[in-house]
């Protein structure tokens, strides 16, 4: 039976104190893997806690990859330096891809469909945030501050803010001298090929994010599709690969929601550490870490790096909106002396003004209430989208996939389920409200004609719709040939 004294936990809450317990014994090899956890209950009444707190405890250490749940088996703890995972069933390819084909479900063969886009309010919620937040920058700061040309980094008031900010919300001990601050993240990313060489393969995770094949592309370096499963990168074909730099998305990766788990953490470090293939590095993008929606944040895979492999790269777009052009990234030592000395000549690309508006938001704490106010919005509206898929308004077998991870989930059609005649609508009265928020723009959505059931398709597109929600297929995001068959189709699903 696990034993803690949770008398010593000082401040922290029960769920999360005994969580961080149970990792640490699990780290250090205390709990070995394949051990079986006490059940829930009896852990509660050893230790004289809730269930309802163990349970917590336990569904964050299998978040994480710590321990897995076996139907009517219970907890076990799972292997850290590899496991074995399902595939994700979409499009995982057994290898890399060289070349990069154009994006498919987008030419032809492929018809456009428009559905309502909602949940607004965030960006509305951003630009009040970021007026009220400018005119008192511009009331109230010195001219001297707000006009002074920006160092290439970024102002240090502004470099200070945002390294208490990660030491307060991702655990990670970072200088402001490692932090390099731009004009979004294609700036930095750009900054970064610059920074490593172009004569470098850089790897993206496919399915992936489409423009930022198109940026690395863009600035002449070679690009490898590598295949991700449910556990993250497949690190098997990340090595069989030449690839040098990796851009991964381990805390919530697009688009596909899937959480890099520990174990796969420590071998993506363990590849990168390895320099008998010459130098390599991951590039960490951490796009809206802010947004866990249940239990506590997933820590940062550069908070575990001890060997200064990972660039961690962050923006502001999620939470105040894309049009504000405000990023950043944390560099290691090694390479912030490289950064210093052959791009240490270039302006900043963020004005000063910005810079102090943001610092202002970051320590007077009005930036963490607005990004609670746009979580509590998007819980709200994935609890209206749990309701509705459990009353079976998609149709039968139809689930939600990561829900909890970010801003977006996946919506899991079995392709067997699906009807083939449009399924009627449930009745408008019986579905939850609108979110607040939402409004009538069309942006297109394109659907494969030679989908298993397009009709299927379109009628849960329309049901999306009719909750203000936008979404499009995982299939428009992927590039790798299908070696498994397709008995799923999967859409992304926005909340804001």
């Amino acid at each position: 039976m696990l034993d803690y004294d949770l008398g010593l936990r000082g401040d922290e809450s029960l769920y999360d104190y005994l969580y961080q317990r149970i990792r640490d014994d699990i780290s250090s090899g205390e709990l070995r893997e394949g051990a079986r956890l006490p059940s829930k209950r009896a852990l509660a009444e050893h230790l004289g806690v809730s269930v309802v707190t163990v349970e917590g405890a336990y569904r964050q250490l299998v978040v994480e990859g710590y321990v897995e749940s076996r139907p009517r088996s219970g907890y076990f703890v799972c292997d850290l330096q590899r496991s074995e995972v399902p595939s994700l069933g979409v499009r995982a390819g057994a290898a890399v891809a060289d070349d990069a084909p154009r994006m498919p479900g987008r030419g032809e063969g492929s018809r456009s469909i428009d559905f309502a886009l909602g949940a607004r309010g965030a960006e509305q919620d951003a630009a009040s945030l970021w007026t009220r937040a400018l005119r008192q920058a511009l009331a109230s700061e010195s001219e001297a501050e707000l006009f002074a040309p920006a160092p290439a980094k970024g102002t240090p008031r502004l470099r200070q803010a945002i390294a208490s900010h990660l030491r307060q919300t991702r655990g990670m001990v970072v200088y402001p001298e490692n932090v390099v601050v731009g004009a979004g993240a294609q700036i930095l990313d750009s900054c970064i090929v610059q920074l490593l060489g172009r004569e470098r393969a850089y790897g993206v995770e496919d399915p992936g994010y489409p423009r930022l094949m198109r940026l690395y592309a863009a600035n002449g370096v070679e690009v490898r599709h590598v295949p991700i499963d449910e556990a993250g990168v497949r690190v098997d074909a990340l090595a069989a690969s030449d690839v040098g730099v990796m851009h991964v998305m381990p805390s919530h990766q697009f688009p596909t929601g899937c959480v890099t788990s520990i174990g796969r953490r420590y071998e993506l470090l363990g590849w990168a550490a390895d320099s008998s293939a010459g130098e390599r590095w991951i590039i960490e993008d951490d796009y809206d870490c802010e947004f866990r929606l249940a239990g506590r944040p997933v820590p940062a895979l550069a908070s575990v790096d001890a060997m200064g492999r990972v660039i961690y790269t962050n923006t502001f777009s999620k939470s105040l909106g894309s049009a504000l052009r405000l990023a950043y990234m944390v560099l290691p030592d090694s390479l912030m002396e490289r950064y210093g000395s052959e791009l240490g000549f270039y302006s900043s690309t963020v004005s000063t003004v910005d810079q102090v508006t943001l610092a202002r938001i970051l320590e007077d704490g009005s930036y963490e209430r607005h990004v609670a106010r746009v979580r509590k919005r998007a819980r709200d509206i994935r609890d209206r989208l749990r309701e509705l898929v459990a009353a079976g308004a998609f149709g039968p077998g139809v689930r939600l996939e990561h829900a909890d991870a970010g801003l977006h989930c996946v919506l899991a059609v079995p392709v067997a389920s699906q009807p083939t005649t449009p399924a009627t609508p449930p009745d408008a009265a019986s579905r939850p409200a609108t979110p607040p928020g939402a409004t009538t723009s069309t942006p297109a959505i394109s659907v494969a004609t030679d989908a298993p059931c397009p009709t299927c398709l379109e009628y849960v597109l329309a049901a999306l719709r009719e909750q203000g929600l936008s979404a499009q297929p995982i299939a428009d995001f992927t590039y790798l040939p299908q070696d498994v068959p397709h008995d799923i189709d999967r859409l992304l699903v926005n909340y804001c």
